[in-house]
């Protein structure tokens, strides 16, 4: 009897451990599904804007600024190693390409063991020049490390001049804490300062250069020993050694970047018809990161084909374009009109006022925008999600079920008992007769 009560419990634990599987592979199975590909928050051509699997991306012309796609723009994201655009733009307008930086014992090790990096070690030097090729190429860590302690003084100066940078271009997104991008809670971004800081990078024709090399030779030197082959990691840069598949004829630079928690990153400049192109696309798989960066820049450079779409784009180019004050023009009263015949005293009061009513006007519009980002966050988690519906329905279904299979054995074992007391009575019963 106790043997066929422990095969009743087993039975009764397989199941239940079954239905948890089978809930748990309805649940996988729903996340696959919410991986498709979702529409843009906006796009200049709405009508054939594409789908795209990142996160988050953007799409924006280089020479005007003008959005021409959106999604998730301001969400925070981790950037990894595409903040090295953001550390070479910093350090090529506080540096000069002949310099040497000389790697401290921290620029070396400090960085994660296994992350990317050339090899360089303690007390080595590298002109500026070959660091950024380094930096941009190969991804070296170490490297971007060393030029953040040349230009900086150290990891942390540099990151606040960064931080200003980024402010300086008009982001509002981000907080950069090293130059590398090795992963940091602290260490953040969105896609949308991304493309300003791609932006500016692109109009800088040396960095641009750079970033659009396939391949670049280190020779030895006395300060350090050994040659070095740099191969760029961007695999839709025509010249790519990284394969032929991705490779996208019209790309001219970019940047891309990977953590096991950021995903894959990708800044990329492409150029067509005298149009250039930033895109930016954050936390995606491989390699739909590519396939998606291609499909952007298909569609925008078919904008400029478009005449009503591209007589958008101008537009909204004119509106961005800065407008002169028309107080400050002749016989103009304002502050902000001529400063001839301006004492050095009243030249210092007229920048300390205007600075201080830029300040003002900063708080204003920077508490603005905080408060709509967390009106538009509260309204996105009001609901339920509709993952969490059906897993919830799952569970308790699952329950559902294991409360019918119980029962239902409980019902046929006490079937089974009073079939066996009639049989043990009818036994009895006729082994009395025949006494």
């Amino acid at each position: 009897m106790k043997i066929k009560k422990k095969k009743y419990r087993a039975a009764i634990v397989l199941t239940i451990l079954s239905v948890l599987f089978r809930s748990m592979s309805v649940n996988a199975t729903e996340g696959a599904e919410e991986q498709l590909p979702t529409g843009p928050d906006q796009a200049i051509d709405e009508i054939n804007a594409p789908a795209v699997m990142a996160e988050s991306a953007i799409l924006m012309d280089i020479d005007t600024g003008v959005i021409l796609y959106e999604k998730n723009i301001h969400e925070r994201m981790y950037p990894a190693s595409i903040t090295k655009l953001l550390t070479c733009l910093v350090a090529s307008e506080n540096s000069e390409l002949t310099d040497i930086v000389t790697f401290s014992h921290e620029a070396v090790f400090g960085i994660e063991r296994g992350s990317s990096n050339v090899g360089i070690d303690e007390g080595e030097q590298l002109s500026m020049k070959d660091c950024y090729y380094a930096a941009l190429l190969e991804s070296a860590n170490e490297v971007s490390s060393g030029i953040a302690e040349h230009v900086g003084g150290s990891v942390e100066g540099f990151a606040a001049m960064m931080n200003a940078k980024v402010r300086e271009l008009g982001g509002t997104d981000s907080n950069f804490v090293n130059a590398n991008g090795l992963h940091d809670e602290n260490h953040y971004t969105s896609a949308y300062d991304m493309a300003l800081i791609g932006r500016a990078f692109a109009q800088n024709e040396m960095l641009l250069e750079i970033s659009g090399t396939p391949f670049y030779h280190i020779d030895a030197t006395p300060t350090q020993k050994d040659e070095i082959d740099l191969r760029h990691h961007h695999a839709m840069l025509p010249g790519s050694q990284r394969g032929q598949k991705n490779i996208y004829e019209y790309t001219i630079g970019g940047k891309n970047g990977f953590t096991v928690t950021s995903r894959q990153t990708l800044v990329t400049f492409a150029r067509k018809d005298g149009h250039r192109l930033v895109c930016v696309v954050m936390k995606e798989e491989k390699p739909q990161h590519y396939l998606d960066t291609a499909e952007l820049f298909n569609y925008g450079f078919a904008c400029y084909d478009d005449p009503s779409v591209k007589a958008l784009i101008d537009a909204r180019a004119e509106e961005m374009m800065p407008v002169e004050d028309e107080a400050g023009g002749e016989g103009g009263t304002s502050d902000a009109g001529s400063s001839e015949g301006l004492t050095p005293e009243e030249m210092e009061e007229r920048v300390d006022r205007l600075t201080d009513q830029n300040e003002g006007a900063s708080g204003e519009t920077d508490g603005a925008d905080r408060s709509e980002r967390a009106d538009a966050e509260k309204g996105k988690s009001g609901g339920i999600p509709v993952l969490v519906v059906i897993v919830i329905v799952v569970v308790l279904a699952a329950i559902s079920l294991c409360g019918f299979i119980i029962y239902r054995s409980y019902r046929l074992e006490q079937e089974r008992r009073r079939r066996r007391a009639e049989i043990m009575a009818r036994h009895r019963a006729r082994k009395q007769m025949q006494e």
